[in-house]
């Protein structure tokens, strides 16, 4: 039934997506995970939605279904504290939209536009969250498997990211704040992982990880078996998740809702990993467990 359903994406679907994320806000709020009702959350989520589903779309990093979508909403259900809006949701936000011109690179149409404002998308993210700063080496190696180095695409990104960097040490200079400029650079953090021992963390968390080395050891093998755009994707969409994980580490601020990183690449290697079973009973399965493990999260 729920293949069917989600095999492809309609108005239907996304509306019921929708409801589902509104389910789990309240929950969170019943629960005592979030301390009160914002509602920004809604829109600003939305938001958030809109543009990862139109990076896969545009990009073709998945078929054509709403499984991605279905995914990060299910992410936000088993974490919870991800639905605070706060700097790290904002920075998220901005790199999504980094990473929608990391993942545009495969055509050669705007190029040098794409490229300046992948670095310049890159170089907001940067001033909310310094250790985002590695993303940049996605950046470089989505134009090493698509394009190719030339001093233009090389120098491009840099000029792009400077430009918010720049500007904002103006910002810090004229205004007698330059220590705040300094500690974009101030890369020292402690690796205190101690918050996500706790239950409410670690069964969500080997839960997905199931997920996700199950679909990456079944697709890799066939997504590099054939040399095309999606080959390249697929690189791409692991070194993301790679790249991602790391910043997870490194924040400084740890509160729960730096998982949000993960969410984009863990939802479209789960739905490239759904994609590849035939049985109908299993894909039926796998949506009604991450319903339970949300449900046991916020309430058990």
């Amino acid at each position: 039934m729920l293949t069917n359903f989600f095999s492809k994406s309609k108005p239907i679907t996304v509306l019921l997506i929708i409801a589902l994320f509104l389910c789990y806000y309240f929950m969170a709020f019943l629960s005592g995970k979030i301390a009160s009702i914002n509602l920004w959350v809604l829109p600003l989520f939305l938001l958030m939605f809109s543009i990862a589903g139109f990076i896969n779309s545009k990009n073709a990093l998945t078929f054509d279904n709403s499984y991605a979508f279905l995914f990060l909403v299910f992410f936000i259900g088993m974490f919870p504290e991800t639905l605070k809006i706060n700097s790290t949701f904002y920075s998220n936000l901005t790199l999504l939209l980094f990473l929608r011109k990391v993942y545009s690179i495969q055509s050669s149409k705007n190029l040098f536009k794409k490229l300046f404002d992948g670095g310049l998308w890159l170089g907001i993210t940067f001033l909310i969250e310094p250790f985002s700063i590695q993303f940049g080496i996605l950046l470089y190696i989505s134009i090493y498997l698509h394009q190719r180095f030339t001093y233009q695409t090389i120098l491009i990104p840099l000029i792009g990211f400077f430009a918010p960097t720049f500007l904002y040490f103006t910002y810090c200079l004229w205004y007698d704040k330059l220590q705040d400029f300094e500690l974009l650079f101030d890369w020292f953090t402690h690796y205190d992982l101690s918050l996500y021992n706790q239950f409410s963390y670690l069964l969500p968390i080997y839960f997905v990880c199931v997920f996700i080395m199950l679909s990456v050891f079944f697709k890799t093998p066939k997504a590099l078996a054939i040399k095309n755009s999606f080959r390249k994707n697929w690189i791409l969409l692991l070194l993301n998740f790679a790249i991602a994980f790391l910043l997870l580490i490194l924040v400084k601020d740890r509160n729960g809702s730096e998982i949000l990183y993960l969410f984009f690449p863990s939802a479209l290697i789960i739905a490239n990993g759904l994609e590849l079973f035939e049985r109908k009973w299993f894909i039926d399965v796998v949506p009604f467990s991450f319903i339970v493990c949300a449900f046991i999260v916020n309430f058990v």
